[in-house]
């Protein structure tokens, strides 16, 4: 806080200064548009300008704001590229400009750093250990070593990725990985546990300007290998092979998958962290072919919309829908479950997920947030939550009908923790009777959406 005044205090006292004005001289309203004459790097020996010049929110002739300098030296702060960065301006060569100072403070050497956080499309994650490589050469590359804890997943990934190729037109990411996931399966009202190992890459492209900005291409290639036994969690027992459902039997062996994707994403949220107004959305087709190298075909798509809005005070009403399908032939660890803490809230995790998982799901969730501790607008500490749940989920064959879908209401509270990030506590109360349960505690990382 205390750097972020300093910096405000700085670019006030260069606007003072370029407009040869005393304080107060001059209101608001009627202060000139001060322009960027020029942006002074000091300190860099290794990074490239162009590599400082993308992540300042101002160029060579804009005007800025004390709002504008904090972006700045935020965006440059998140890139791990530097221990220390200082912002502040002087007076220009003419009234109404000024010159803008960045000094930076490079990261010499790899760093060991400890992350947790929330994607939003899948869901909470923890690093315990990541090894960092970025910027070693200068120009922006973003390298790491990872071990990854996430919904049910556990990985090891060696990470690239580069912001600007093309001449800035666009972003390539790279991810080899390996590690398993486990799925949980309800045999005659039983729970099991099957673990899936998998291994394999992913290459992406993204757009940085314009349109281009929304879309993204992808190609995975991997193999999994489901294990040929499940586990009960209420036993000390297992179910072999040649009992699991015919559902299950068909995916055993080890298969390769490969397909590429072409998606829509668009953020307009006014705040990643805790949204209050804005839109977020994400249309994706997915194609699993022989010819790509895949040793089933199958195809997938995903539509998922997130709609955010400030009401009086500070509460917020969050909306989300989400809707997926997978043909027939893809494999059950390609399909989908419902229910849970990052789904269908009030029911035990994956507990309306058919056997062989669904094809097709649907799932609706209204929530009202309600801050009551630390920046409550920007990005609080502590949040009340009341929610209401919907969803369906279905194989195929199976009629799409609204009296088939699952319903749940409840309360909840999130909590900002240091390192692993924001802890949600649910309170779920299924409107559907599934079992004679009446209530359900959900406990995970995050927001639900």
């Amino acid at each position: 806080m205390f750097k972020q005044v300093l910096l405000s205090f700085f670019l006030y006292a260069g606007l003072l200064l370029a407009t040869n004005g005393p304080a107060g001289a001059q209101s608001p309203t009627t202060a000139p548009r001060l322009e960027v004459e020029r942006i002074d790097l000091l300190g860099r020996k290794k990074t490239r300008p162009q590599v400082i010049y993308r992540y300042l929110t101002f160029s060579l002739g804009d005007s800025i704001t004390a709002a504008d300098i904090e972006r700045s030296w935020t965006r440059l702060m998140q890139t791990g590229f530097f221990k220390q960065v200082e912002i502040y301006t002087r007076p220009g060569s003419a009234r109404g400009k000024i010159i803008v100072i960045v000094e930076v403070e490079e990261r010499r050497w790899p760093y060991v750093q400890f992350e947790g956080g929330h994607s939003d499309l899948d869901g909470w994650y923890f690093v315990p250990l990541s090894v960092r490589f970025d910027n070693m050469l200068g120009r922006g590359q973003l390298w790491g070593i990872q071990f990854v804890l996430g919904d049910r997943v556990s990985k090891l990934r060696l990470t690239y990725s580069h912001p600007s190729i093309f001449d800035d037109a666009l972003n390539l990411g790279i991810e080899l990985y390996g590690g398993s996931r486990d799925f949980i399966h309800y045999i005659n009202a039983q729970e099991l546990v099957q673990q899936v190992e998998m291994n394999g890459s992913k290459l992406r492209l993204g757009g940085n300007h314009g349109l281009l900005r929304y879309f993204f291409f992808e190609y995975r290639r991997a193999t999994y290998t489901p294990s040929t036994q499940a586990r009960y969690t209420q036993f000390d027992s297992v179910l072999t092979a040649n009992r699991f459902p015919r559902a299950l039997r068909a995916d055993l062996q080890a298969t390769r998958v490969a397909a590429f994707a072409l998606g829509l994403q668009a953020d307009f949220r006014d705040n990643v962290h805790y949204p209050t107004s804005g839109l977020w959305g994400a249309l994706a087709f997915e194609k699993a072919h022989e010819e790509l190298g895949s040793d089933v075909n199958f195809n997938r798509y995903l539509a998922d919309v997130r709609f955010y809005q400030r009401m009086a005070g500070m509460a917020v009403v969050a909306l989300h829908a989400r809707f997926t399908h997978a043909s027939d032939d893809a494999p059950f660890y390609q399909r989908f479950y419902l229910a849970g803490a990052n789904s269908l809230r009030g029911y035990s995790e994956r507990r309306l997920t058919p056997v062989g998982y669904g094809n097709t799901l649907l799932l609706g969730q209204a929530e009202l947030r309600l801050p009551f501790s630390g920046s409550r607008v920007r990005r609080p500490s502590a949040v009340g939550v009341l929610f209401f749940d919907i969803g369906g989920i279905w194989q195929t064959g199976a009629a799409i009908r609204y009296e088939t879908m699952f319903r749940s209401v409840g309360f909840g509270f999130r909590f900002k923790l240091p390192i692993i990030g924001l802890m949600r506590f649910d309170f779920a109360f299924p409107l559907n009777k599934f079992e004679d349960k009446d209530f359900k505690l959900h406990l995970s990382l995050g927001h639900a959406f």
